[in-house]
């Protein structure tokens, strides 16, 4: 067997760019951490009777899709769980508070014509809906609606809002009457379905995290993002989280959750990071690799990773986890360059940018 070929199902093990979301991963690779979300968020939405509004910030990377994923699998037997995507669902460079509420009445849409999913004994609550969604589209002069079917009309509507909508509408009519006017039937839908199905709704709204600060307070500036009468829990920018001009339009949620990145460093009286390391930090990334090395059957895993080699890529990492993911596909590169059959500290030390050598903090 050639070191590539010995290698490579070690490095398709980790994948920097992929939240944990399939329930095998989950199961396999999920490493619950202190300030984990998601029991808090379990416990709140459990209590809630009424539709209850909470986000969730963190550095990128810090693991907010995958913490997210989680609260959906332990959710999924007693809610209605409906998850969006705007980062492949929307333009980053033409988003606003009008993409993101239209996007979640299309995916209530989307969910409401599926069958089974509720008896519809009123199919006007859809036809409304319908017409309304209609009516967005006409916006764009290119789309023809006449003679749409819902399923159709969807994928219309997805094309549309990729592109981005707001600028072009607000050229022709004032959006916002039209939006409330979206709202108040995606609510009568929701209500509709939660009292056939006796099951609460949730909407994950993932992806808003990656916008700037700008962008993000615009956007969670306008209240029609709180007046969806369902669970919703949205990420955000954690320059937000942390913005003087945000504590207004923060009051309208129910809490705002942080996802800190892990430390590697003990941190002084003055929360500032020193030399001496953080060994519970530490040792909770370790165990990240471990999982994922655990699942190779025909490897000695104890022997792929040097205790030094785990210690430096952790020390690395800066505390964010898919950096550390990021740097656990490094290390097999670099071990096949050096056509070993185990990674050790010395093979890559010099590989690795020292800009992380200190964990980067929640908090600006």
């Amino acid at each position: 067997m050639t070191n590539s070929k010995f290698w490579k199902p070690v490095y398709q093990l980790f994948k920097p760019e992929e939240p944990l979301e399939k329930p095998e991963d989950i199961r396999d690779f999920y490493v619950s951490r202190s300030d984990s979300p998601v029991e808090h968020l379990v416990n709140a939405l459990e209590m809630e009777d009424d539709p209850a509004k909470f986000l969730l910030s963190g550095h990128t990377g810090s693991g907010k899709t995958t913490e997210l994923h989680r609260v959906e699998q332990c959710l999924a037997d007693n809610y209605t769980v409906i998850w969006i995507d705007t980062a492949t669902a929307l333009d980053r460079y033409n988003i606003g508070y009008a993409e993101v509420v239209v996007l979640i009445g299309q995916e209530v849409c989307r969910q409401a014509i599926k069958p089974g999913w509720w008896s519809r004994k009123d199919d006007r609550l859809l036809k409304d809906l319908e017409d309304s969604l209609k009516t967005v589209i006409y916006q764009d002069k290119t789309n023809a609606t006449e003679g749409l079917a819902l399923p159709d009309l969807l994928t219309k509507m997805g094309m549309t809002l990729k592109l981005g909508l707001t600028r072009e509408m607000t050229r022709s009519l004032n959006i916002r009457p039209l939006l409330s006017e979206i709202i108040a039937k995606v609510n009568a839908i929701i209500q509709a379905a939660e009292k056939d199905r006796k099951q609460k709704l949730l909407v994950i709204v993932d992806g808003l995290d990656r916008h700037d600060q700008m962008t993000a307070l615009e956007m969670f500036a306008s209240p029609l993002l709180t007046e969806l009468n369902c669970h919703i829990i949205y990420t955000i920018p954690i320059s937000l989280r942390y913005s003087p001009s945000f504590r207004q339009p923060m009051q309208r949620f129910q809490d705002c959750l942080d996802l800190a990145n892990i430390p590697v460093f003990e941190c002084d009286a003055n929360l500032c990071p020193t030399t001496q390391p953080d060994q519970m930090g530490r040792q909770l990334l370790k165990q990240v690799i471990n999982k994922r090395l655990a699942r190779l059957t025909n490897y000695n895993t104890q022997d792929l990773f040097t205790p030094e080699a785990l210690e430096l890529l952790c020390k690395k990492s800066g505390g964010v986890m898919r950096d550390l993911i990021r740097l656990g596909r490094t290390a097999c590169q670099v071990a096949v360059k050096h056509k070993s059959p185990f990674v050790g500290a010395s093979h890559f030390r010099n590989t690795i940018p020292k800009s992380n050598d200190i964990s980067r903090v929640s908090a600006p």
